[in-house]
């Protein structure tokens, strides 16, 4: 296979977009922002938890560059850090904020125990958001035919941006999200499987976006700084010009900015 376009120069020039990030686990929030704004990129924070995001929300108020989430991720309910009363509470501040990140269901082994709780979870979450105007990155592993009949139970497509984080369902669960309207966030790590990479080339390009899904928790963090995140991203926009045999920088950035409300 011959190389594809790399990203122009304009697009290297203006930054790249991160739309599921997860700043919040590095020590300092606001410094990880700005040299990420040095770095030119611009991120959606994912948070896990509703006190995560508040607490988030606090340290990257002044942070231009970064739009931080409401937070419930299904991990957290599967092993018992988050209850029913978290639940209520991130569906409550979903309702009156923009960004809900990140949410969802994950029936993989060990964490289905608890798909009536995250089912629950989910739905409250997506009920506050049926008067629109929200973007939602959603969490889908093991469960993306369950997170689909929600979406639709709820009519959330229609009224909002609905990203599905790094998208591992099959091929007709795939199509399926994207005649409704999804938007796709693709990472490194998904690229590096075949599904992944095939996956990436059939997305229409107006519906695809770029993700780290980094740092991770504790240690992990100091793994990945916030420079190293920024290559991370330009990389895997360069990979998927290269797969796709098409610069796909400009409308990947178009989107981003739009959802994001950067100029």
């Amino acid at each position: 296979m011959t190389a594809g376009p790399a990203p122009s120069d304009t697009a290297r020039e203006t930054g790249v977009f991160d739309l599921h990030a997860h700043l919040a686990f590095y020590d300092d929030p606001a410094a990880a922002a700005r040299k990420l704004a040095a770095a030119g990129v611009g991120a959606l924070c994912a948070t896990v938890t509703p006190g995560e995001f508040e607490r988030a929300e606090r340290e990257l108020a002044g942070a231009g560059n970064v739009r931080v989430g409401v937070g419930l991720h299904p991990w957290w309910l599967a092993d018992g850090r988050c209850d029913e009363a978290d639940a209520r509470h991130a569906a409550e501040l979903a309702a009156s904020m923009r960004y809900v990140a990140e949410v969802g269901l994950d029936f993989s082994h060990g964490r289905d125990a608890s798909a009536a709780l995250q089912v629950s979870a989910l739905d409250a979450v997506l009920d506050a958001c049926a008067g629109g105007g929200h973007v939602l990155s959603l969490h889908a592993v093991a469960s993306a035919g369950a997170v689909l009949d929600l979406l639709e139970r709820h009519g959330t497509c229609e009224r909002n941006d609905v990203i599905v984080h790094w998208f591992s369902g099959s091929g007709e669960q795939l199509t399926r999200a994207r005649r409704m309207g999804c938007l796709f966030s693709v990472n490194a790590f998904g690229l590096r499987t075949r599904r992944g990479r095939s996956y990436a080339t059939q997305i229409p390009a107006a519906q695809l976006l770029l993700e780290t899904d980094l740092p991770g928790e504790g240690a992990h963090a100091l793994e990945w700084p916030p420079d190293r995140l920024a290559g991370r991203l330009r990389e895997t926009l360069g990979e998927l010009c290269e797969l796709r045999d098409e610069d796909v920088s400009g409308v990947i950035a178009a989107t981003s900015r739009r959802l994001l409300s950067l100029q």
